[in-house]
């Protein structure tokens, strides 16, 4: 157990639910020592004088608590409806950046992609309840709201729709096409918050042209019902629309983007000040020769008034710097703890950070909802407070990233054994509520001897650890080295010649032949991608294609390579063909329908067509493997499990999934002739796939004993240079016309 000494925070100086240690103000005694001085002990001396002034004292009190709690009002009310005009405009900012709208808007226009993502959303989400797609002059391309479809111009649906037009283009011009712009705007018979984004692609796509832009307005129609949640959600007077204001409310003009008035509100004031008068009165008037009674009330109201305020500073305060789910330090507040560790006016001392990434939380999120994933971070918060026995500063940074950090001496080696503990710590289940759930840390760790003015930087460095850590397969420890970031310079220059090889054709298939040992016939190919016509020279596929999946390329080049496959082998009847799906392309719940888009384009049947998944993602996302691969079954297409006998391979996973075929990794066939171990095993792995009806493919066959030996133990088809290795479209053709030398095999 750590020494008293060593620890920097515990559980009892954690913060909301959590017992953080709270930065507690003095509350100022000066008016309170004023106030008894210069009212309360003249007030005794002259009895007649206490009497008037009391009353008048206390009616200018009433006043000025009813004046400030109005303008307070007023001011809270008109920045909860501004938060809603910003939310929304931030909403639209993130469904118009976005790739796959880029392209269903620009490059292949599809109506149904547009109404079935932005359509169906408007017509059922909180979020908006209408959504337009228009072109720069306001013409609506797509329109759709919760009562219907919406046509004909943006000015005819929404009032200012030149201004916010006007607005848009100035906004992008000076900060390109992330600019947004949002307002409110009469709508029909109300008013609505309208935003607007033009749609562009977040993977590296051009900046679009002024004609050809597409803008993305989302609308949120504002009314009583809307201004009543966002009330009882910032604790507000409810506010309602109206035409005219009855006497005794408070009001409000809601103005329009070219600051006319649109629509008033209107509400009842609280105004504080009326009971508390009416209750002091009462006293006074009861005991109106008892002065001390009456000093004792007003030195108890205006305690209150001074410790309500001081209350409402500190709360804010705590905000802040505290996350609202976990009661951990926020980044703004670990920077401020960590620099609270740091005398002012000390040299440079030894700090280290350790930033931990949850693996798999943002899937557990899309898969039991944003309630599952707080209590998830809230039970991993407890659960590594108690790991690190409160020797380090613990905080949460980001929403699915957590931070230890320390100053000292022994800093960096003890960040790095409480790295390598929570390592150890995410290889078991964590139960939450009857959820037993099963994430990863990827973390990232940076040290260096530094000032208060460093730490900032160092964080960054940690960050890139973080994203090394993540980018190499997650679930690792990566201490910062200058060369990560010169590599993550290297990559993002692949990523651009990657598209860059795309949009120039470089990319080519190889096929090679899948033969049946029996009848020695060719009976498939796998199609294998090349990058041989590289404008810098050929490069490996095991250096491009992890690289595309990197950045989010490998749907763009694994549809290439369906594409071209299906569009060469699909006119030679009678041969299947395999195409390697990565898992970064199941997750993509559109895989099924853009793969029969391609088959239907080029007229093959889906049984012609099989896929092949390794177990990566079945291991990492068994549900929606499930899922996905059943959509494709359900069409027709063949799947087959590549690489069995490499990684987590279990027969389970055989009898869990719905597969066509089993593919036998090199590392079960090499040398089977030879190991009768391995034989055994791989006899009774065919023995199990046969019995439940699934095919297998010997790959890798490289000799004839080995292509001998599982002929014996009842294997047909066989993938290996032994056979054929990779060739082009017309060697395959040239082969396929000539198949003697198989015969001879």
């Amino acid at each position: 157990m750590p020494e008293a000494a060593d620890h920097i925070g515990g559980p009892a100086e954690r913060g909301r639910g959590r017992g953080i240690h709270r930065h507690l103000r003095a509350v100022a005694s000066t008016p309170l020592r004023s106030f008894t001085f210069w009212v309360a002990l003249p007030s005794v001396a002259v009895y007649a004088g206490v009497c008037a002034l009391v009353f008048l004292v206390m009616h200018m009190m009433s006043d000025e608590m009813n004046a400030i709690d109005a303008d307070r009002s007023h001011k809270a009310i008109e920045a909860a409806i501004e938060s809603v005009v910003v939310g929304l405009g931030e909403s639209a900012a993130d469904e118009a950046t976005w790739t796959e709208a880029y392209i269903n808007t620009y490059i292949a226009p599809n109506p149904a992609w547009l109404d079935g993502t932005w359509g169906a959303t408007a017509r059922i989400s909180d979020t908006y309840d209408s959504v337009l797609l228009t072109d720069k002059d306001g013409n609506i391309v797509f329109g759709e709201s919760s009562k219907g479809p919406i046509s004909g111009l943006l000015a005819d649906n929404y009032s200012g729709a030149a201004i916010l037009l006007g607005e848009l283009d100035r906004s992008v011009a000076k900060v390109g096409d992330d600019a947004t712009v949002a307002h409110l705007a009469r709508v029909g018979d109300g008013i609505a918050a309208l935003a607007g984004a033009v749609v562009h692609g977040n993977t590296g796509q051009a900046s679009v042209l002024r004609d050809h832009r597409r803008i993305l307005w989302l609308g949120k129609r504002v009314d009583d019902l809307l201004l009543h949640e966002v009330a009882l959600r910032f604790q507000l007077p409810m506010p309602r629309l109206v035409e005219h204001v009855d006497p005794g409310h408070d009001s409000m003009v809601l103005a329009g983007a070219d600051g006319a008035e649109i629509a008033r509100i209107a509400w009842q004031p609280r105004r504080p000040g009326d009971p508390a008068f009416a209750h002091s009165a009462g006293i006074a008037a009861v005991v109106m020769l008892i002065i001390g009674m009456l000093v004792a009330s007003v030195l108890t109201a205006f305690w209150s008034s001074i410790k309500s305020r001081a209350q409402a500073d500190e709360r804010d305060w705590q905000n802040a710097r505290y996350d609202a789910v976990t009661g951990l330090p926020n980044s703004f507040g670990l920077v401020e703890s960590l620099k609270a560790t740091m005398p002012k006016r000390r040299a440079a001392q030894p700090v280290a950070v350790a930033l931990v990434g949850i693996d798999g939380f943002l899937d557990v999120v899309d898969s039991y909802g944003r309630e599952a994933g707080d209590r998830l971070l809230d039970t991993l918060a407890d659960l590594i407070e108690i790991d690190i026995g409160g020797k380090v500063l613990f905080a949460r940074t980001g929403p699915a990233e957590l931070a230890l950090a320390r100053a000292g001496e022994n800093a960096p080696n003890l960040i790095r054994g409480l790295a390598a503990r929570l390592l150890a710590l995410a290889n078991q289940a964590v139960h939450v509520d009857n959820l037993q759930l099963k994430i990863g840390f990827s973390i990232g760790v940076a040290d260096a001897e530094i000032d208060r003015s460093g730490i900032s930087e160092l964080i960054r460095k940690a960050e890139t650890a973080l994203a090394r850590a993540r980018e190499t397969g997650g679930r690792q420890l990566v201490d910062y080295d200058p060369a990560i970031e010169d590599e993550r310079r290297q990559r993002l220059e692949l990523q651009a010649d990657i598209r860059r090889g795309l949009d120039a054709g470089e990319f080519d298939l190889e096929y090679q032949p899948i033969i049946d040992f029996g009848t020695r016939s060719i009976v498939g190919v796998e199609a294998l991608m090349r990058w041989t016509r590289r404008l810098g020279g050929p490069m490996s596929p095991a250096t491009f294609i992890p690289a595309a999946e990197r950045s989010g390329l490998i749907d763009d080049l694994g549809m290439f390579a369906l594409r071209r496959a299906v569009e060469e082998i699909g006119p030679l009847e009678g041969l299947k063909v395999s195409v390697n799906v990565s898992g970064m392309q199941l997750r993509n719940p559109g895989l099924a329908a853009s793969v029969m888009a391609v088959l239907d384009e080029w007229r093959m049947p889906a049984t012609r067509l099989q896929l092949e998944v390794t177990e990566s993602f079945l291991v990492a996302q068994p549900e929606r493997a499930k899922r996905i691969l059943e959509a494709l079954r359900r069409n027709g297409i063949l799947i087959a499990l590549d690489d069995f006998g490499t990684g987590f391979s279990s027969i389970g996973y055989l009898r869990q999934f719905a597969f066509d075929r089993v593919k036998l990794d090199r590392s079960l066939v090499a040398d089977i002739d030879k190991d009768a171990v391995q034989s055994a095993l791989v006899e009774s792995t065919m023995v199990y796939a046969f019995a439940m009806g699934l095919g297998v493919t010997a790959e890798g066959v490289e000799r004839k004993e080995e292509a001998s030996t599982l002929a014996r133990l009842g294997c047909r088809e066989f993938q290996g240079y032994f056979f054929a290795r990779p060739m082009p479209l017309n060697a395959l053709t040239k082969l396929l016309g000539d198949q003697q030398d198989l015969l001879a095999v």
